[in-house]
């Protein structure tokens, strides 16, 4: 009797069952969510440990203080003490539960016809915080003493905080912040838990408001990115945050959609490839009008960065505040985008199917690309246990050497032709060709303007006139010198569209992502423009 309910009911309907989980789970992800999941602030606050949180990020976090203090019992914090980064509430570990069940976190929702009050934080003020009311300091007693609002971040003494308006008008920022009350929210149930997707963006009456994006992922820069995200909660609403290491950029690009004729920009934390990941997207998703896009600094190289005036690295004292003044202020200007059409060649003659890329840093093929590749398989492998940049600068001078030695790519000329505007050029003895679109390669070496004094009738570089710059260079050796300003590159010419036909298998890289590629022919050719933000800062 066993055997035969086994056979009849038992593995029908558990077959029966495993198919429409799998069929359902299956259709949902080929439709995709059309609305964007944020954290559900009911439930409990965004809790970091302060032991995770390098000195460096006190200051900026508003807990950076002589000393700071649960907000439940008052009891002063250690190490192992954890603090929100959306609100500034500080707890110690037998206490969390008590704060997320008393203390709200910063409501990143709200009903449209309710007036925006402070969010009033007891205690852990930023150091020398100044009272808004009495323009003295605040804070200057042990314990939780005096308040601030985690919105427009005033700070007030006890004895000022009933002279001012209970209404909040999100300080200085307000015009980058997108308020609670302009968020439509869906709530949606996924087996126990609840689940708040965003539905529609509803304009605040706001005369040039722009609000901004923030973008990065958690894991990168040896974990900078997840204290820039940190950072920007507490100044933001931290709906506005998008970590990368949750959500791809299409995902944090459906707010500029949202926002439909509002003007946005996006602050990107990362190297020049996440910025180049960005770019695309937002060119696939042909958003209007297009998100102007500033950037901080994670990379190894940040060459575009270096360009747009952003800095070689982010600062380690970085001040959130000091960055969004910058983007206020900041100048926004076009960069070329260039279409890589990659027509590979197959056996007997035959081509392979096409591939085609965007570029907006440059372009290379041969020796430096080969250096590059080999350093994205090392800190690829599993065996890459350390990252630091000075760690990776030296893993870079390791390659460099090591192509000195072999020169894998001696007589590269004779495997490929270079046409320029459709004009095959003459090619000297090298080891790798680059083509430009930024005057800057290799972490900060403006190629194309080493030498110009020695040579007549040499146009100058630009990021924005449907120009490529095409260099060569000899050697390894030759790179090194680059480096440090001890030679200049073989210029081969400017030109509207460069083809190369490779006729044999080399490294190539793209914006600083590297491949090892068989024979092939590829056309650059102009596509548009992307739309950045220069920092004219000083």
């Amino acid at each position: 009797m066993w055997e035969e309910s086994l056979n009849t009911i038992v593995l029908p309907t558990l077959s029966t069952m495993v198919f429409f989980i799998f069929t359902f789970n299956f259709l949902r992800y080929l439709m995709g969510d059309p609305h964007i999941q944020i954290r559900d602030i009911t439930k409990e606050h965004s809790w970091k440990a302060i032991k995770g949180i390098t000195k460096k990020y006190f200051l900026y976090i508003c807990i950076h203080i002589q000393a700071y203090y649960c907000s439940i019992c008052e009891a002063l914090l250690n190490i192992s003490g954890l603090y929100c980064d959306s609100c500034g509430v500080c707890a110690d570990q037998g206490c969390v539960k008590l704060a997320d069940k008393q203390l709200k976190c910063k409501s990143i929702t709200l009903t449209n016809d309710q007036s925006m009050k402070h969010h009033w934080i007891k205690g852990n003020l930023p150091l020398v915080a100044i009272c808004y009311i009495c323009r003295e300091e605040c804070d200057i007693e042990p314990g939780l003493t005096d308040w601030w609002c985690c919105w427009c971040q005033r700070c007030v003494h006890e004895a000022c905080k009933p002279v001012l308006s209970e209404i909040c008008d999100f300080g200085t920022f307000k015009l980058m912040i997108i308020p609670p009350g302009s968020l439509e929210v869906i709530n949606r149930r996924r087996t126990m838990r609840r689940r708040l997707h965003l539905r529609s963006i509803i304009t605040p009456n706001w005369p040039k408001w722009n609000p901004i994006i923030v973008v990065g992922n958690r894991k990168s820069g040896n974990n900078d990115g997840g204290q820039i995200l940190s950072l920007f909660r507490r100044l933001l609403n931290p709906a506005q945050i998008v970590d990368l290491a949750e959500r791809d950029p299409v995902a944090a690009l459906e707010w500029c959609r949202l926002l439909g004729k509002t003007p946005c920009t996006v602050l990107v934390a990362g190297g020049d490839g996440t910025i180049a990941w960005l770019l695309n997207t937002i060119h696939k998703l042909s958003l209007k009008p297009v998100p102007s896009v500033a950037i901080i600094p994670l990379g190894t190289g940040n060459d575009l960065s270096r360009v747009l005036g952003w800095g070689k690295e982010h600062d380690k004292h970085m001040d959130p505040v000091e960055v969004l003044q910058n983007i206020r202020i900041a100048q926004e200007v076009k960069l070329d985008r260039w279409s890589v059409m990659i027509k590979p060649y197959g056996g007997l003659g035959f081509r392979g199917s096409d591939r085609t890329l965007f570029m907006y840093n440059y372009i290379s093929v041969g020796v430096d690309a080969q250096v590059t590749l080999n350093f994205h398989r090392t800190r690829e492998s599993r065996f890459y246990l350390f990252s630091h940049r000075i760690f990776n600068k030296l893993l870079y001078l390791c390659f460099g050497t090591q192509q000195v030695v072999e020169r894998e790519y001696k007589d590269l000329e004779q495997s490929l032709e270079v046409y320029l505007d459709d004009q095959k050029v003459e090619l000297p003895s090298i080891e790798s060709v680059v083509i430009l679109n930024i005057p800057s390669w290799a972490a900060g070496v403006d190629l194309w303007k080493m030498g110009m004094e020695d040579e007549e009738h040499v146009n100058v570089q630009s990021i924005n006139d449907g120009k490529l710059e095409v260099v060569a260079l000899y050697s390894s050796f030759h790179m090194a010198q680059l480096q440090v300003g001890l030679s200049k590159p073989h210029r081969i010419g400017q030109a509207k569209s460069v083809k190369i036909k490779l006729l044999r298998s080399c490294a190539i890289q793209v914006d600083g992502e590297p491949w090892y590629q068989h024979p092939c022919e590829f056309n650059i050719t102009y596509c548009n423009q992307a739309s950045m933000l220069m920092n004219n800062a000083d």
